[in-house]
């Protein structure tokens, strides 16, 4: 029995440098919400722990679009998720950060009225207000999107609001709000009671791209490359149960996050609004959508230059093609 204690002493001594090389940090872009639930079922099932990963789920320190981005380019996280929009506008600028991968594949964001209002068509909003909360993004978005209805500058005002966008909204302060059609549509029809009218953003000139992707900086991307192919692996498996297994996939997400079992039928409808959106995670090697974006970026002046090196393909699974 000696022998074999001793070898087992051996092996445990020797894996012990690989454990603490396995842990990868992730910045999530917001408090946990239910567009990070495959991440939590990958921790709670144990898929994370599969690939050798300690997956550590952080909150950004500063509730700022931006924050994510910033711990991942100054390397106090291994990897943060992000909009492809901030990410273009952050490369830009030199920060050398590239999308190894996406969370949610298709935009959420767009324009969200009351149908009391009486706005049925973007053509409506002539004359109307609109807030806001995100310089300078916001502003381009939306005008973007009401030229598309032949509305200019001056037709319309749009008004930085803040990060309390609804209240405005249910009291007549504006007319419409920059929104998220998985959450903000939803609080107005279950809370509030009331018809919306949400019009969205890839639907109305704004170029298809993901919601949210993993970001990396790359530093990380060459040194832990193959902790990065491990994680993204464990997501896809985690996408392909959540699709497969919603209602499992939503109390493992519970579970993870005891706090918001008490609003737990509103999370829930959060969650059926995104589940199918989840579909093709973590591929997001649609190199065209990115060109086209990164496009109207530059033509719409939010950024000064473009760059060839957003995204890289080299970590994603096999099973996302090249």
């Amino acid at each position: 029995m000696r022998p074999c204690a001793l070898c087992m002493l051996l092996l445990l001594w020797a894996i012990a440098p690989g454990v603490a090389q396995s842990q990868l940090i992730v910045v999530l872009d917001w408090l946990p919400n239910p567009n990070h639930v495959p991440l939590y079922v990958a921790r709670e099932t144990g898929l994370f722990a599969s690939e050798g990963l300690v997956v550590s789920l952080q909150v950004p320190t500063a509730f700022d679009p931006s924050d994510p981005a910033k711990l991942a380019a100054a390397g106090r996280a291994d990897l943060a998720i992000t909009t492809p929009i901030n990410l273009i506008v952050i490369r830009a600028q030199g920060v050398p950060l590239t999308a190894v991968g996406s969370l949610i594949q298709k935009p959420l964001g767009g324009l969200l009225a009351l149908k009391e209002r009486g706005i049925r068509t973007l053509a409506d909003f002539k004359g109307r207000t609109i807030g806001y909360s995100l310089e300078p993004e916001e502003p381009v978005l939306w005008a973007a999107m009401l030229e598309t209805a032949g509305l200019k500058p001056g037709d319309y005002q749009l008004i930085n609001v803040g990060f309390d966008t609804l209240p405005t909204l249910l009291t007549g302060q504006v007319d419409a709000i920059g929104a998220f059609r998985n959450v903000e549509k939803i609080l107005v029809e279950v809370q509030e009671r009331k018809e919306t009218v949400f019009f969205a953003m890839e639907e109305h000139g704004i170029p298809e791209h993901p919601q949210l992707v993993f970001i990396a900086n790359e530093t990380v991307t060459w040194q832990k490359s193959e902790l990065l192919r491990r994680f993204l692996r464990a997501v896809l498996r985690a996408v392909a149960l959540t699709l497969q297994e919603p209602d499992r996939a939503f109390a493992l997400f519970l579970k993870a996050n005891p706090d918001l079992q008490r609003e737990a039928d509103l999370n829930r409808r959060f969650f059926d609004a995104t589940v199918a959106l989840f579909a093709g995670a973590p591929c997001h090697n649609q190199l065209d959508q990115w060109a086209k974006l990164q496009s109207f970026l530059l033509e719409r002046k939010l950024i000064a230059r473009t760059t060839d090196q957003l995204v890289t393909t080299n970590l994603l699974p096999p099973e996302c093609g090249r």
